[in-house]
């Protein structure tokens, strides 16, 4: 992987990064420039297909940028030949729909990303179960995600993006398949755990409670940043 020298205090860098499907036609990106500080929590606002979630990909490295430069963690995400280690070891994601595994139980739900760590067994047990104390679910550790109610498989969703003490957590609408009441219990935790984990938290949404909670707000427009 290659290490670039930044500011320290500079976690995202990003100069007219573009993005475009269907042969171009869609243009997703269209010259985004973006400086994102560690410890930051980022709400990224706007429309439905305004470009905000292919962003967030693009910090996250699920997808590769067409052009522009883009420096996340100090990797230079376009010459990083190994894309899946660097998302193991920098990035927590946190989606809409929780992607857990219905067969396993919760405690091995929130024990995966480790399995690609050198840690123990012991270890990983031992990590899992203190995020799950801090989401509020260790009494829920043998349970299988179906015996959950939303709000608390998005509570393992959490705990699970952090178990690797990654240093950015992505979130894509993490409330946007629950109700006021328990969109505002993750919100809150998110809140808790980006200030207690020390990590930078950038949340994409259209919901502006959510907005309102983060430290700052990134608009995005027809594929550009309008404020920032």
């Amino acid at each position: 992987m290659n290490k670039i020298k930044t500011n320290t205090t500079k976690i995202i860098n990003i100069k007219n990064l573009k993005k475009g499907y269907d042969n171009n036609q869609i243009k997703a990106l269209n010259g985004v420039d973006l400086e994102i500080k560690e410890g930051e929590f980022i709400a990224i606002m706007g429309p439905s297909g305004s470009g905000k979630s292919t962003l967030l990909n693009m910090i996250g490295a699920l997808d590769r940028a067409d052009g522009g430069s883009i420096e996340v963690a100090g990797i230079d995400l376009f010459k990083a030949k190994n894309l899946s280690e660097f998302r193991s070891k920098e990035i927590g994601f946190v989606f809409q729909m929780h992607n857990l595994i219905p067969n396993l139980t919760v405690m091995e739900n929130v024990e995966i990303p480790m399995y690609e760590t050198s840690i123990s067994s012991d270890e990983m047990h031992e990590r899992a179960l203190e995020l799950l104390k801090a989401v509020g679910l260790e009494d829920k550790v043998n349970q299988r995600p179906t015996k959950l109610s939303g709000g608390e498989r998005q509570r393992v969703a959490i705990a699970r993006a952090l178990v690797n003490h990654p240093s950015i957590i992505l979130a894509d609408e993490p409330t946007g398949a629950l109700d006021s009441k328990n969109g505002k219990i993750i919100l809150d935790l998110l809140k808790d755990l980006h200030q207690r984990e020390n990590v930078t938290l950038i949340v994409v949404t259209h919901a502006p409670d959510v907005g309102q909670m983060a430290e700052r707000t990134i608009e995005v427009l027809d594929g550009k940043i309008v404020s920032k």
